[in-house]
């Protein structure tokens, strides 16, 4: 390994270790409980995503919070461009849908009677906001601070994008054939997706808005 090649590694270390013991705390949480989404969503991830995340960059990086996305430079570009991707995504689950059970089969009233529109929506923003934060602003662009590359970022960062997603994928939606390849499928799609627009607009708007559109997908559709 070269000189550069050691010191590039070193410089990601933390941000692997780190990504590591927040999965692990999220795999341990999803094996030992079973609370109400509501629980999950705007109380546990953020403790187990965010709050370590904003640890390391004030206090280790001591750096802003800028360097995170949470940012509103190009804030209307990156609505626009959220907006715009989101309703591809939207599409892209009822291409699932149909892919799933042979036609389109919609029947939402179920994830409408448990939680409700509002209830739902904000439920899809706190996940995404929690998720986008962790991959997009801390994993991908730290990964892409030292390696210059955005095609190893984007792979790297939706790899470990996807590998945090395995305990609810498995353990707790029970998923099977067809529906687990389609889940694991869209979630490399929008771990790319998302590299890519954060990439462009260096804000975490965009795929917050993207993630909330396939998340509410996956809800209503899947």
């Amino acid at each position: 390994m070269s000189k550069i090649a050691k010191k590039q590694q070193t410089a990601l270390d933390p941000v692997y270790q780190l990504w590591g013991w927040i999965a692990l705390a999220w795999a341990l949480y999803r094996y030992f409980f079973r609370l109400p989404e509501w629980a999950d969503e705007f109380i546990f991830k953020p403790i187990v995503f965010v709050v370590p995340v904003l640890w390391y960059v004030l206090k280790k990086e001591r750096r802003s919070l800028s360097s995170l996305g949470l940012t509103g430079k190009n804030l209307f570009t990156s609505i626009y461009i959220g907006l715009g991707f989101g309703f591809v995504f939207a599409l892209e689950g009822l291409a699932a849908n149909a892919i799933k059970y042979g036609r389109l089969q919609i029947n939402p009233i179920e994830a409408f009677t448990q939680y409700g529109m509002v209830a739902l929506i904000l439920l899809s923003l706190a996940t995404a906001f929690s998720e986008e934060l962790l991959s997009r602003g801390f994993v991908f662009n730290r990964i892409l601070e030292v390696k210059k590359s955005l095609p190893y970022a984007a792979i790297v960062s939706t790899a470990l994008f996807v590998l945090i997603h395995v305990p609810i994928l498995v353990t707790m939606h029970k998923l099977q054939g067809v529906t687990l390849i389609l889940f694991f499928v869209t979630d490399i799609i929008l771990g790319f997706a998302n590299s890519l627009l954060f990439f462009r607009v260096r804000s975490l708007v965009a795929p917050i808005l993207v993630h909330i559109f396939w998340n509410m997908t996956v809800a209503l559709y899947l």
